[in-house]
This record gives structure tokens, C-alpha cells and sequence, in this order.
């Protein structure tokens, strides 16, 4: 098979149709339930129970198989209680056993007859909460039920039998349980709340053994657990009332593996999980549209696609799935949900497109659990844990099927503890402090979360290795306070050559910019950056009354409203700033001393805002010039206000909505700028007194002072990492300057650098990466840029020009940089009509790679390293990094040497061989040599005096 194809889910293509008219269960007189968490619906093999209206505690039964018009003649309806019915459920193992609870706090059980008899009530439990919110079947146990009440403080497990609570588990905070779901295998089960999501060994330990931060939002979320797996799948709201759902995985949940916000709406998430083909099918009250998310690899590595959504043409209120045997499998029907609408069920089917229906599909159907239940109530309640056996879906074996399920076992399959097989994180793990006699050693909790996919495995294929962890895409820890030093760039020329010699900026086309932008503010402070951004909108102040800022979508460039949309303060705006952490949040302060905090819809604004989200403020409060979020901490906010002649610092909580921290007496005159340490520990100031001062956050304590410009003109600062401060001011003769400070010893600047003469107050941004510094002011053309080198030197790079004159600039978050073409800071420039997008590029030899030497990872401001009360408890954390190297990249210090350079190296490679080949020959000459005169040396002999030469005249004739 082509790689092309290959780990293609087989159920992405499924369709969902709804069914004719004629199979709709219609004109019925349903009625609503009081609780949040009821589907409205819910369906066995042979019945659908819906509530039903005329008495509030009157239930309907339609029989499964006589929809249409007249099936309300049909219906067995009866009376169940004497309050409103809340919730009900069915049983997995009695298609005609039906559980309910409603508003007199009671749950009955009741078991149905196929006649047209009354149902009978078999049991009735009292249970501690006004009403009953939720009600739910054990899943592989025989006579359990579980509920959870209304004030959402307890999760009751309940014995049917003995007519009595076997297990309580309540919540450890003041937020109430929103929802509850079992694990397939029915050892452990997950709770949703405000903000968190707990796992739970009812039969162990009264604790949660595993937590993780959830969903924000006031109204209620849900929890799904997937089966046998150790996932987890959660939908809810965060603050700002935007859906989300979530992806766990309960042995880490430190974070979840992905949340997403998918819409806006108010209507609560329906989650409907398949587990045979593990899809998610999600629909919210007042919805037209059946939503469908596809999991893949649950068991070992879960991911999440997108389906085809289904459209309805009609509000939808509640939602159930019908039970796999229901299934017209002939026709490759992989699940049918029942949908309610205001006086019908509707039917709508989801199937898979194949050429032939005539034969069975297998691959599409695997075996389902059955009817039989693992193990009694009695057994489950003692500790032991047993898997529901499956069935076939194929029609030939159907007959097989119902013989298995009319026999009840003898001895449920039961699976023992085992040793852990891996270790969990010990901080994500509550331990006991005590255990009660009639509940299992805790240390066994550890494996059931673990054992799920070890026998699900074992089950499929033995040779499976039980003890594969899940692979978990982590960001990187490194921390804030050091930010990570751009790797060493090869030296060919200057040892003192920088990556950023040839830094540029040029603007986008135009097309990207913002024109004919009217009635620009700029009466403000010096103090006051006249346009910020988030990368998703824009917020520049707006003349007029009331106190106006515009709101800009950046997806809208072009030429700009008459009326750009704004946020009306009622006074005079001094000083805004959107939240790092949530991209549709501004706060505001104006002349009138209140902090206002706004909630900017998806998209920008339509139309004018009047109505903050919250209004924060004191008397003592006077004339407010600064404001700046926390650079790592979620909802804390810092103010700079004068209060009559005692400049004060104050730092908010927003979510109690009142101030924490005040800080005042430190300086004798006003304070002209301050700003958080990147470990959001300490704050830097400078004031009018021409000191720059260094204090300690949360008590106010001076840790460094010293002399900062010789001018009392205003002045910026901005941290350089967590021991460098850099000031921009002015010096004597109104010659502007940069100023570079150690925090160690604010005696003296460790730097100064001369920018030039001008009246204009400069604005400064710093980016931590590229340790690049720009430094523009009012009215000018030009943005200065300086480099850290060494902690102890500002080097003065390129300028950045422009045509027009500026009245500020606002830079993007890093991960909206262009790094395919070496872009290193995006911004938007603000002149007196027009907003324009203007990119920072580096010139690099080898565009095609990832720059990985100027690319370091970046700080991940789209998640908070803590929350407010950890951070006001003392707690310091750095947020985490995360990579912007595009998966098809490949970085460059592993890509191969360039052309130019190998053939430069082959060359010095032939050179290098040549010259020991003659050093070889050479010697091998001298050995020769050598070797010669020692052979003659050896041969010659002196003569013997014996042997003396023959006169002439002795020779014979």
C-alpha cells in the first residue's frame, strides 16, 4: 500500500443522514429537566424513555421498532415521582431496567414490561442532595447505580440489592462535581468541576489519585472516559463562555494532550463516545449541527480529527446513542444517535460508504460488549474487577450471541492486582491518609489505571507489550528568568561578526495595512503606547467622548469603518493592555480611578461596548497611569497610580476582584515607568526623582537603587533577562539615550548609548530571543535596534526607516513570525492614519532550513505558568518554551554543508592527500638511501699486507 494511504482511519469517511419522516418517532409532548446533565433521551434495545409532559414526574417508553406518527398512542406512560424527573438511564445488562431521579432527591429503579402494564419499582433510594443531577449504570457490575445530586458534593455508589450506599465519594473544594464518568473496565471513574478534572478509586481511598486543571467556565463541563483506555475526553467553557473540549491522559494530567475551543455558543456540550470505532459525536442544546470527532489510537497514542459534521435543519435539545445490536450493520451503519427536538425523535444515522452491501462489513464491526455483566454487584463492591464479555455484530451469529447471553456464568472472569508495570509522577498522585478496612490497598489503584491497555491488548494480540507508555508531546521546561542564548554562529570573518548585522524591516504589501484610520488619540502621556496588539486584534485609543478605544480584527485589513467599533469607558482613557494569557481580554484605566476589564466577542467588535465584565476599584485610588499584566501568572494585574503625592503601586487579583498587594512609601515623587522580572518576582521602576529602583513584589522591599537619566523628562524601562535593565530617557541637553543596568548594583549604568537630540518620549520592546532591543519615538521615521552582547554591551545594529512618521509601535508574539523567510519580529507601526504591518528580517545564506541558531524556543504565552492564588501564596514558575521549527524543516545545524563549502573541502581533502603522498614517497627515497650506504659500508674490508699488488716483472712470460 502507497505511504499515502497508510494509518488512514477506516471511519473518517463516515456520513450522517437523518432518517425520513415516516421513521421519525413524531408528535410526542416531551417535556425539559432541571438539570444541565440530562440528554433528554435515552435508548436500550427495545425502548426509548423520554420525559414526558402534563405531570412533571411522568415518564414516556416508545417502543424501538413503531416510529412515526401515531407511536405516541403507542407509548407506556407512567407515573414515576412526585417531583420533576431529572435524569434516568438504562441498564447495559437489562434492556428493561430504566433508573430514575428527579427533584425529590429519590432514585427508583424500575423494570419494564413488554405488555402494557405499569413498570414496577423495584427499589427506592434516598439520596443526600435535593435533587438528583445525574444517574448512571455501573458498567461492567451487576445492580449498581450511580448518582450525583445537584449541590454537586457527593458521588453516591449505590448496592440495588441491599437498597444502600456502598460508596461515598465527595469533593475536596468548594467547586461541586459537574459530572461523572465510569472507565470500561468499571475500577475508577472521572469527575469534572469548575476548573479541574479528578480520577477517582471509589474503593480504595476517599482522594482523588490523579488531578489536572480543566475547564474554567461557571457552566457545567462533562467528563467521558474512552473505555477500557487511560484516556480521558472532557467539553466545557473557559471564562470567556468559548466551548472547549479536551483530550487526557489520566496517568499525567498535568495537562491535557490537546484542548480546543471550537465556538462561542452558551448551550451545554452533549459528548456521545462510541467506543467500537471510537468516535465522538457532540451536539449542545439549541444546535442544528451533530458534530463528530474521530480518535485514533486511544489504547496507546490518542489523536483527534475532525469528521464531517452532520447538518439537521432543526434545534436539537438532547441526544443518545442506540445500542450497537440496533444497528443495521447490513448497511454498514456505524452508529445511530437519537436527537430531540421540541415534539420528536429523530432518528440519524451514520454509516460508512462502501460498493456492495450484501456481505457483512467485519472490518468496520468489531466485537461489542455484551448483555452478560462481568460480575455481580456483591463481587465489585469486594474488590474484584471483571471485564464484560463481547459479542458479535455479524447477523450469522446473532443466534450464537443470544444463546451466550441467556446463560449466566458461574464464576466471573476476574483479573487480580497486579505490580505497577510503570511509575507515575509522584506530585500528580494524592496519597491516603488513611484507609478504611472494607476498601482495597490504595497501591493498587496505581495499576488499574495502567492495566486497562495491558488486558485490552492481551485480549487483541499477546505479543503486544503491555508496558508502552503513551507518548505525551511535552513543551520544553526550561524557564523564564534565563532566557536561552541563541546557539554560537560560526566565525569566518570577525570574531566579532553578529547574526543580526543585516537586520532589516520592510513592510507588508499593502493590502495588510489599515487605512483611513480617524479620530487617532494623541493627547496621551508619554508613558502611554498608542497602539497594542495580541495577534488577533488591535486597540488604539479613539478621540471623543466616553472614553473610547477602537478594537481592530487583524483578519480585516483594508480601509477602516467611519466608526471603528469601540469599548466606552465613560471617562477619559490613560492607559489599556490586553491579557498575554487570553487574547480577548483588555483592561483599561481612565480618569475617573477604575480599572476596567472587558471581554472582546471572537472576531473584534461589531458594534460599541458598554458593558465591562468587571468595574475594580478603590477611593484611595487617584489618578492611574500605568498598568501591566503579569508576565506568568494568570488574572494578577499591576497598577502605578499617583493618590495625591504618594505614588502606589498596587497589584490586583482579578479573580477576587480586589487589590492584594499595595506598595507605596518607596518613591517620593511620580512614577514613570514600571515593569515586571521575567519571573514576575520583582518590579523595576523609575520615577521623577531620577532614581531607577528594583523591588521585591510582593512585600515592597527595595532590593537596589540607584541613579537612573539626569533628566527629569519621562522615561521607559524593560527587563534584559533576569539581571540586566535597560532605560530609555533622556540625558542633559535633552540628548535621548539607553541605559543599561545590572540589578546587582544600580550604583551606576553598566552602558550608556547616545541615540540623538529630540523632545520626543521614546517607546521600547525587547525581544528575548534574538536579545534584540528597539527603541522608537514619537514623530520619527526611525526605529533604533541594539543588540546584548555579554550581558554588559548594547551594540548598535541597523536602523529601520520608514517614509512616514510613527505615533508608536506594537509587536506580535514570536510564534506569529514568519520563519520560512527568516522573519524575526512582526509589528504593526502607527501613524496618524494608518496602521501598517511591517516584518523584521534576517539576510541568511540558506533560507531553506530552519535557523536554529537565531530560532531558539520561544516563551509559550498562550498557557500561564500559575494561577494568582499560587503566585500571591509565594510560588515563583516560568512559563514553558515551545519550538517554532515547522515539522518540514529541517534545522540547520544538521543540514549537510553547502555546495560551495563541500567542494572547498574535497579540494583541501585532495590537497591534504597529495601532499602525504609526496611526503610518503619521500621518505620511502630516504629509507632507500639509507638502506644503500649502510650494504656498502658493510662490503668494504681493509687489505691484508699479505695480499700486496704483483710488480710488472714477477709476472710469467
Amino acid at each position: 500500500m502507497s505511504k499515502r494511504f497508510q494509518h488512514l482511519n477506516k471511519y473518517r469517511n463516515a456520513v450522517g443522514k437523518v432518517a425520513n419522516k415516516e421513521a421519525w418517532y413524531a408528535d410526542l409532548t416531551l417535556g425539559s429537566s432541571p438539570s444541565d446533565h440530562c440528554n433528554l433521551i435515552q435508548a436500550s434495545r427495545n425502548w426509548i424513555a423520554v420525559k414526558w409532559t402534563g405531570n412533571g414526574g411522568s415518564m414516556g417508553l416508545l417502543p424501538i421498532d413503531q416510529p412515526g406518527k401515531g407511536c405516541s398512542s403507542k407509548a407506556h406512560v407512567f407515573h414515576a415521582h412526585g417531583a420533576a424527573v431529572s435524569d434516568w438511564s438504562f441498564s447495559d445488562f437489562d434492556d428493561n431496567l430504566l433508573a430514575t431521579g428527579a427533584e425529590d432527591g429519590l432514585v427508583k429503579v424500575w423494570k419494564i414490561s413488554q405488555e402494557d402494564e405499569t413498570p414496577v419499582c423495584l427499589t427506592s433510594l434516598t439520596t443526600p442532595s435535593r435533587r438528583v443531577d445525574l444517574v448512571r449504570f455501573h458498567p461492567t457490575a451487576d445492580q449498581i447505580v450511580t448518582t450525583l445530586g445537584n449541590d454537586g458534593k457527593k458521588v453516591c455508589i449505590w448496592d440495588i440489592e441491599k437498597s444502600s450506599c456502598a460508596f461515598e465519594v465527595g469533593t475536596t473544594t468548594t467547586d461541586p462535581f459537574h459530572s461523572f464518568s465510569w472507565k470500561g473496565d468499571g475500577s475508577l471513574f472521572g469527575t469534572s468541576s469548575k476548573g479541574a478534572v479528578d480520577v477517582w478509586d471509589p474503593r480504595a481511598q476517599d482522594k482523588a489519585v490523579m488531578s489536572g486543571s480543566g475547564h474554567e467556565g461557571i457552566k457545567g463541563s462533562r467528563v467521558v472516559w474512552l473505555g477500557d483506555s487511560n484516556a480521558i475526553f472532557t467539553v466545557g467553557m473557559n471564562k470567556l463562555r468559548n466551548r472547549q473540549y479536551a483530550l487526557w491522559d489520566v496517568r499525567s494530567m498535568s495537562s491535557p494532550l490537546k484542548m480546543t475551543m471550537f465556538d462561542s455558543s452558551t448551550g451545554i456540550v452533549i459528548p456521545l463516545y462510541d467506543e467500537d470505532t471510537e468516535t465522538m459525536y457532540m451536539m449542545s442544546r439549541g444546535d442544528t449541527t451533530i458534530r463528530s470527532l474521530q480518535l485514533s489510537d486511544v489504547q496507546t497514542t490518542p489523536t483527534i480529527a475532525e469528521n464531517m459534521a452532520c447538518g439537521t435543519n432543526t434545534s436539537i435539545y438532547g441526544a443518545a446513542l442506540l445500542p450497537k445490536q440496533s444497528l443495521n450493520v447490513m448497511h454498514a451503519e456505524v452508529a445511530r444517535v437519537l436527537a430531540v427536538t421540541e415534539n420528536a425523535v429523530l432518528p440519524i444515522s451514520f454509516e460508512i460508504p462502501r460498493k456492495q452491501y450484501l456481505d457483512f462489513h467485519a472490518e468496520l464491526f468489531p466485537d461489542t460488549k455484551g448483555n452478560v455483566p462481568g460480575l455481580s454487584g456483591s463481587q465489585w463492591i469486594s474488590g474484584k474487577n471483571a471485564q464484560v464479555a463481547k459479542v458479535s455484530l455479524d447477523p450469522s451469529n446473532q443466534a450464537v450471541n443470544k444463546t451466550a447471553e441467556s446463560i449466566k456464568p458461574s464464576s466471573p472472569r476476574e483479573t487480580t492486582p497486579q505490580q505497577v508495570l510503570r511509575n507515575i509522577d509522584e506530585p500528580s498522585v494524592s496519597k491516603p491518609s488513611s484507609q478504611s478496612p472494607t476498601k482495597q490497598n490504595s497501591s493498587n489503584t496505581v495499576d488499574k489505571i495502567d492495566k486497562s491497555v495491558n488486558n485490552n491488548n492481551n485480549n487483541k494480540k499477546n505479543s503486544t507489550d503491555s508496558t508502552s507508555d503513551v507518548a505525551i508531546p511535552k513543551a520544553s521546561t526550561s524557564q523564564q528568568e534565563e532566557p536561552v542564548k541563541p546557539k554560537a554562529v560560526p566565525k569566518y570573518g570577525s570574531n566579532h561578526a553578529s547574526a543580526y548585522k543585516y537586520i532589516s524591516g520592510k513592510a507588508y504589501h499593502p493590502s495588510t495595512h489599515f487605512e483611513d484610520l480617524r479620530g487617532l488619540s494623541v493627547d496621551k502621556s508619554g508613558e502611554v503606547d498608542l497602539i497594542k496588539t495580541n495577534g488577533k486584534l488591535i486597540a488604539v485609543p479613539i478621540a471623543g467622548p466616553g472614553g473610547r478605544v477602537g478594537i481592530i480584527s487583524v483578519n480585516k485589513p483594508g480601509r477602516l469603518p467611519t466608526h471603528v467599533p469601540c469599548v466606552l469607558c465613560g471617562s477619559e482613557v490613560t492607559n489599556f493592555q490586553f491579557n498575554p494569557f487570553n487574547d480577548h481580554v483588555l483592561a483599561t484605566v481612565s480618569e475617573d480611578n477604575k480599572i476596567r476589564v472587558w471581554t472582546i466577542p471572537e472576531g473584534g467588535l461589531e458594534e460599541d461596548l458598554g458593558e465591562p465584565t468587571a468595574v475594580i476599584g478603590t477611593n484611595a485610588m487617584d489618578k492611574i497611569a500605568l498598568l501591566e499584566y503579569h508576565p506568568n501568572a494568570e488574572n494578577i494585574l499591576m497598577t502605578v497610580s499617583s493618590d495625591i503625592s504618594k505614588p502606589t503601586i498596587r497589584i490586583w487579583d482579578l479573580v477576587e476582584q480586589k487589590e492584594k498587594i499595595v506598595l507605596t512609601g518607596m518613591h517620593p515623587d511620580i512614577i514613570f515607568a514600571a515593569a515586571w522580572s521575567p519571573d514576575g518576582s520583582r518590579i523595576a521602576t523609575v520615577a521623577r526623582d531620577k532614581k531607577i529602583r528594583v523591588l521585591d513584589a510582593r512585600t515592597g522591599k527595595v532590593l537596589a537603587e540607584g541613579p537612573a537619566h539626569d533628566n527629569a523628562r519621562p522615561s521607559r524601562l524593560v527587563w534584559l533577562g533576569a539581571s540586566r535593565i535597560a532605560s530609555v530617557g533622556f540625558g542633559r541637553g535633552s540628548m535621548r539615550e539607553v541605559l543599561l543596568f545590572n540589578t546587582d548594583d544600580l550604583t551606576r549604568p553598566v552602558k550608556k548609548n547616545n541615540i540623538d537630540v529630540s523632545p520626543s518620549v521614546m517607546g521600547v520592546h525587547y525581544d528575548p530571543d534574538c536579545r534584540v532591543l528597539y527603541v522608537a519615538g514619537k514623530g520619527d521615521r526611525t526605529i533604533h535596534t541594539f543588540e546584548l552582547e555579554d550581558d554588559d554591551t548594547l551594540k548598535a545594529l541597523a536602523k529601520i526607516e520608514s517614509g512616514t512618521l510613527q505615533q508608536g509601535f506594537a509587536f506580535f508574539p514570536k510564534s506569529s513570525c514568519n520563519v520560512r523567510e527568516t522573519e524575526i519580529g512582526k509589528f504593526y507601526r502607527l501613524t496618524p492614519n494608518s496602521i501598517e504591518l511591517v516584518g523584521v528580517r534576517i539576510p541568511r545564506a540558506r533560507p531553506e532550513f530552519f535557523q536554529d541558531d537565531i530560532f531558539v524556543e520561544t516563551l509559550d504565552f498562550g498557557h500561564p505558568a500559575q494561577d494568582s492564588a499560587s503566585w500571591f501564596s509565594g510560588e515563583n514558575k516560568g512559563l514553558k518554551r515551545i519550538s517554532l521549527k515547522p515539522d518540514d524543516m529541517t534545522p540547520l545545524s544538521l543540514a549537510p554543508p553547502p555546495p560551495q563549502q563541500a567542494k572547498a573541502k574535497e579540494k583541501f581533502e585532495m590537497g591534504k592527500k597529495a601532499v602525504t603522498e609526496d611526503q610518503r614517497r619521500q621518505e620511502l627515497m630516504d629509507r632507500m638511501f639509507s638502506s644503500a650506504k649502510e650494504v656498502v659500508a658493510t662490503e668494504e674490508k681493509p687489505v691484508d699486507p699479505n695480499d700486496q699488488e704483483v710488480a710488472d716483472d714477477e709476472w710469467d712470460d
